[in-house]
């Protein structure tokens, strides 16, 4: 019976020489690419996802694959699988605003607001170069991250761009209200008695990012005579009207730091007003006061370094303004006025170092605006 195997081998592969080759059969990826696609639009979006799954470990580059599938998931509330999937289309495509978009969402849904914030901060780099409704989407929810995280002047900045690309929301004036007062919080977490508070802030700064300075200046004063113990109002209200009042903008400023000495944003601004009227001196005194109110905030360390740079003091101009470059690395005008201490100082590599990183940091932020 062994014997025979060997013929029985050869007679097969004589008959399959000379039988007509059958049609190319369709690959298994492209019956599992076309049945989820199918499901997907009959709504069957388990079953959908599912045959995405199967058909991605067949092509585990098929960036289609990663979008629907991600997106079937973030239709669906189910956050982990939705970012895990943009995760893997971002790394495919680092430079297509959508899918760092659709990320950022999907880490807005798992409420982790710092991985929410870079996403989102990667899509704006990119120009939010996205369908109109998406990139407004975009847009607002890296204004609640930014806020979220602390981060409120920028969510300031984003808001108010939005505000002009398209018109002032309901959504926008509140998260412009939250931002206003400096609250790490997200609109459902308003506290009750906060509210009203947070709505008529947000009024008063919508009127503002609309460029209504009349209707804005009336809603601010109504605003410090409803809450005179407020000293962000106060803040944010004197930041305002140094475009119409500056005497009257730093007054408001001063109120702020009156009812609370170590108002980190009260003490920078005034040291950059002062520091722009000429008066290095008093600009001094406020950024040294940022400075021990609060040494872990960059900003502080660049007001200082600035003043300190225009007084003459050089040296200890660059070390306020090295420290500001290690606590923020992203921040072009850290990188800036670090460039121009070290110009200053004769240190030429050093100063060129700074200057490369701040041209690359500022090609970032033009690309996004």
């Amino acid at each position: 019976m062994q014997a025979l195997i060997p013929a029985l081998i050869l007679s097969a592969s004589i008959l399959m020489a000379q039988a007509p080759k059958p049609a190319p059969q369709v690959s298994a990826f492209e019956n599992l690419s076309k049945q989820a696609a199918t499901l997907r639009d009959a709504g069957k979006l388990d079953d959908a996802g599912t045959a995405y799954q199967k058909a991605l470990k067949l092509r585990p580059a098929w960036d289609e694959g990663w979008w629907n599938l991600g997106s079937i998931a973030y239709d669906r509330d189910q956050f982990p699988e939705c970012s895990a999937a943009f995760q893997r289309l971002t790394a495919l495509q680092p430079d297509v605003a959508p899918a760092w978009i659709m990320l950022g969402l999907c880490e807005y849904g798992l409420h982790d607001y710092t991985a929410t914030r870079g996403a989102l901060i990667r899509a704006e780099q990119l120009k939010f170069d996205a369908p109109p409704e998406l990139a407004k989407t975009a847009r607002l929810h890296l204004a609640l991250a930014l806020t979220k995280t602390g981060v409120f002047e920028k969510a300031i900045v984003t808001l108010t761009e939005l505000t002009r690309m398209d018109r002032l929301t309901p959504q926008i004036s509140v998260a412009a209200g939250i931002a206003g007062l400096r609250k790490q919080w997200l609109p459902p977490e308003v506290p009750e008695a906060d509210r009203e508070m947070v709505a008529k802030v947000g009024e008063a700064m919508g009127a503002a990012m609309e460029l209504d300075p009349k209707n804005a200046t009336a809603k601010f004063e109504e605003l410090v005579a409803a809450y005179p113990a407020q000293p962000d109002i106060h803040f944010r209200f004197g930041a305002f009207l140094m475009q119409q009042s500056p005497e009257r903008g730093i007054g408001e400023i001063k109120k702020a730091l009156e009812l609370v000495p170590s108002h980190i944003p009260a003490l920078v601004g005034l040291a950059a007003i002062y520091l722009k009227n000429g008066d290095a001196a008093a600009s001094t005194q406020f950024a040294e006061r940022a400075v021990q109110a609060d040494p872990g905030d960059f900003a502080t360390h660049v007001a200082l370094g600035r003043a300190l740079l225009e007084s003459g003091d050089l040296a200890r101009a660059a070390d306020q303004l090295t420290v500001a470059v290690k606590l923020a690395p992203d921040s072009a005008d850290a990188h800036f006025s670090l460039a121009s201490a070290y110009s200053r100082l004769g240190r030429k590599d050093d100063a060129k170092r700074e200057q490369d990183e701040f041209r690359k940091l500022r090609k970032q932020i033009d690309g996004a605006h």
